[in-house]
């Protein structure tokens, strides 16, 4: 797969994980700084950070890992997505 055409997919799949997002209420903020990123509360708002600077590949890892915190049992997540979050080990840390 050429690079232009995985960045393509990648930035479906950042897409359709923003799209999830709304379901939750949760609140994506893409920004920069020297932070990876993660989940967190802020003011009872679900909030998840990622770092725009990082490669998509990053910050996909990243909104795995927090949409794995939750119950997703009965909620319909297009398969590429549900297969990303449950393969997601939350005890490995992604290193770029």
């Amino acid at each position: 797969m050429t690079y232009k055409k995985k960045n393509k997919k990648y930035q479906h799949l950042l897409d359709d994980f923003i799209e999830l997002s709304h379901k939750f209420d949760i609140k994506i903020i893409q920004d920069k700084g020297n932070f990876n990123g993660d989940s967190c509360m802020l003011f009872s708002d679900n909030v998840v950070v990622i770092n725009k600077h990082k490669p998509l590949e990053q910050r996909l890892h990243i909104l795995a890992k927090c949409f794995s915190k939750m119950n997703l049992d009965n909620v319909y997540i297009k398969p590429v997505l549900r297969d990303l979050i449950d393969n997601i080990e939350l005890d490995n840390e992604y290193v770029a």
